[in-house]
């Protein structure tokens, strides 16, 4: 009779023990789920309304909607969100030029971009993302102070937040115009739509979102030559033809689509990339508003 009542308190032991593990073991499994399903739906919101630091400077709350459809009230927000146009440049549409183009930057691999750029005295365009550190943000400084131009690409990169509505585009892309004058003095002039101007996001309002940036001044750039470089386990050899093939076939000026997101294959390839076309009797520049824009095809 003892024995069985030890057997019983045993068992209530072990029970009572396994519960006490099992039960929060299952309720933060439960949470985890539940918190990864809250993180997803945030990142497909609208962009948040709270205050947004830049740098030593904050941003005042904005309120952005996801309206649509034929309300205008988009070309009245934030006045100062646009820069002064002058008309393009008379350039050489046959000229064998490059313009080297580095998205979503800056990135702990931008310092060794800028390494080779000086090297080979080059000036190439950097469209920068506004979500970044500090220490990231001196790399954007040391950019414009050595003669590259900066570009918008949107603040938060977040595409289907930027093209839900024709204000949150203008919110997220005010966000990275205040961003990049702020860090470095400089208002951009020139931006490149994440995912160029004419994606999967914006299919149905591209010619809208196209025409409100353009009324308010800036010069949108698409590219003509990709470098493949985003491409799993591309390797430098692999880099380094894709942007040369794509440079050889365009009869005028080629826009090279490259990423500013640390991959060493791609600091590999870009002396021979320079190397080889600088023989070849191709010039690198810089793009700046007075250039005109490689721009997709419109579609009815």
């Amino acid at each position: 009779m003892k024995e069985k009542g030890v057997n019983f308190y045993k068992r209530l032991i072990l029970f009572t023990t396994f519960s006490l593990i099992l039960v929060p073991t299952v309720f933060s499994c439960l949470l985890l789920v539940q918190n990864r399903k809250l993180k997803e739906w945030l990142e497909a919101a609208s962009l948040p309304n709270d205050i947004v630091t830049v740098g030593a400077t904050q941003l005042e709350p904005v309120e952005v909607t996801t309206k649509t459809g034929s309300d205008m009230g988009y070309q009245l927000l934030h006045p100062d969100f646009k820069t002064d146009f002058h008309g393009f440049s008379d350039t050489d549409t046959r000229a064998k030029q490059v313009f080297l183009t580095f998205d979503d930057g800056p990135s702990a691999g931008t310092a060794s971009l800028l390494d080779i750029l000086k090297t080979y005295d080059i000036k190439a365009t950097f469209f920068v993302n506004g979500k970044t550190n500090r220490w990231l943000t001196d790399q954007l400084r040391r950019a414009v102070e050595e003669g590259h131009e900066l570009g918008m690409h949107s603040y938060t990169h977040r595409y289907k937040s930027i093209y839900a509505s024709m204000d949150n585009l203008i919110e997220d892309f005010y966000r990275n115009f205040l961003y990049i004058k702020t860090e470095t003095g400089v208002s951009p002039s020139i931006l490149r739509f994440p995912g160029g101007s004419i994606n999967i996001f914006n299919a149905a309002s591209y010619q809208t979102m196209i025409a409100e940036i353009l009324r308010r001044g800036f010069i949108y750039y698409d590219w003509n030559v990709s470098a493949g470089d985003t491409v799993a386990k591309a390797s430098f050899q692999e880099i380094a033809m894709n942007i040369m093939n794509g440079v050889r076939l365009r009869s005028g000026p080629a826009v090279v689509l490259l990423h500013d997101n640390g991959n060493p294959a791609l600091v590999e390839a870009l002396p021979i990339v320079i190397d080889t076309l600088s023989k070849e009797g191709y010039t690198f520049r810089k793009l700046d508003n007075t250039i005109k824009p490689s721009a997709f095809a419109y579609t009815d």
